[in-house]
């Protein structure tokens, strides 16, 4: 099988989605068998989104390591590079964008990616691992390969080509928003996205059992996130909350939080997972408190962490 067979064989199981994270492929990365009925290219490019079967995203092109290389049996004219990056929006969220970039001055890519692997080192190696970029290489007739990466004697891409792909000029042919990172509500209060439920996280590596600290004054400015539990998050060793609501809170309300957290008592022994928290940010002080579940107030003030019991009442005054 010419090298073009084999290379189109394995992208057979290599061909880019567009995903959450970006554009991918599934290597199935050190089988170098390759099935007799393979196609010996792959069909003619069209796009990023439209090449086929994976959702590995492009955490797949690290795959590219072991993956066959290129020789001169394929002659490319042109590479496409799919990514993606945080970018902001006009409306002041920030989306996961994937994008479709070619590039057309590739011989010094292609010169690199035909460069042998280096013999593995007996030496010391730094723990970084460079990424991969997810690469594909077209020929004149539109047919397209994922190409192997040469390694050097770390099992990291050589420097060579490294080097050559930094240098490479792209154009970008598309850009699409894939994933929602950060709503416009949620940066326009700076609360961000995500938060993690840390009453439930501390409370179960059994932490905060330590006297209330001093809190700020009652008339100390504050602000509130608030934060839902997904179902498959709750009762999971950190669960990870979505945001729902935010912004200042009324002085009143800081100032009744207070007074009840003044007086608390350590939070009782409980089991139950919130379906949602907030989370308060009162000077230096941040405060979580649970909405429902077991009523805990988690104070992290001064270098020190308490979890007090909450009660009806105060997540009246905080959620209702």
């Amino acid at each position: 099988m010419t090298m073009i067979g084999r290379l189109a064989a394995w992208g057979a199981g290599l061909a880019m989605v567009l995903v959450a994270a970006g554009c991918g492929g599934d290597s199935g990365a050190g089988d170098s068998t390759m099935p007799a009925e393979a196609p010996l290219v792959q069909p003619t490019w069209e796009s990023c989104a439209a090449a086929a079967p994976s959702a590995r995203g492009l955490d797949g092109a690290q795959d590219a390591l072991s993956m066959p290389r290129l020789d001169g049996s394929f002659q490319p004219v042109s590479a496409v590079v799919c990514g993606s990056a945080p970018v902001k929006q006009a409306n002041g969220s920030t989306a996961l964008v994937a994008s479709e970039n070619k590039a057309t001055d590739i011989a010094a890519v292609v010169a690199a990616l035909r460069l042998p692997d280096e013999a593995p080192t007996d030496g010391a190696c730094t723990m970084d691992l460079p990424v991969v970029p997810w690469l594909a290489l077209v020929d004149a007739d539109g047919r397209w390969v994922q190409p192997g990466v040469p390694k050097d004697a770390c099992g990291k891409p050589r420097i060579e080509f490294r080097d050559a792909f930094g240098a490479m000029r792209t154009t970008q042919v598309s850009a699409k928003p894939v994933q929602e990172l950060e709503s416009a509500e949620a940066a326009k209060t700076g609360c961000g996205q995500s938060w993690a439920d840390m009453v439930w996280a501390t409370s179960q590596m059994g932490l905060g059992r330590t006297a209330l600290p001093v809190l700020p004054a009652a008339d100390a400015a504050a602000r509130i996130c608030v934060y839902t539990v997904p179902e498959d998050q709750r009762g999971t060793g950190k669960p990870a909350g979505r945001f729902a609501s935010g912004g200042r809170l009324a002085a009143e309300k800081w100032a009744g939080a207070r007074e009840q957290l003044t007086v608390s008592k350590d939070a009782a022994a409980c089991s139950t997972p919130a379906t949602r928290f907030a989370v308060l940010q009162v000077e230096q002080a941040t405060l979580y408190v649970e909405a429902d579940g077991c009523e805990r107030v988690l104070v992290e003030a001064g270098g020190r962490s308490s979890l007090r019991q909450g009660s009806e009442s105060l997540g009246t005054l905080l959620f209702g």
